[in-house]
């Protein structure tokens, strides 16, 4: 049976960490819309690459930094925050 250390780290992922994110997120939905929220959950990948360099010590490869490009460009085209030269937006 776990301890009592174990189920107060168990609350406490459950409610500060996971709890206040969706709180946050929510908030953001409610402020930008959801086409540029969901952009959020694009990133993750990147940060969990970086947060395990910066405290875990694993490393990084080239791969992953171009495939951490490809998402971040990807994600600031489908944002609106870049765009491509040459392209005209039609309304439908």
């Amino acid at each position: 049976m776990p301890g009592p250390q174990a189920w107060l780290s168990l609350v406490a992922v459950g409610v500060l960490c996971t709890g206040i994110a969706y709180v946050l997120y929510f908030r953001l939905i409610e402020q930008v819309g959801p086409a540029r929220a969901v952009a959020v959950t694009f990133v993750v990948p990147v940060f969990a690459v970086l947060y395990g360099d910066l405290f875990l010590g694993e490393s990084v490869t080239g791969w992953m930094l171009l495939c951490g490009l490809v998402i971040v460009f990807g994600t600031a085209l489908s944002t609106g925050l870049l765009k491509l030269p040459g392209r005209v937006r039609t309304s439908a």
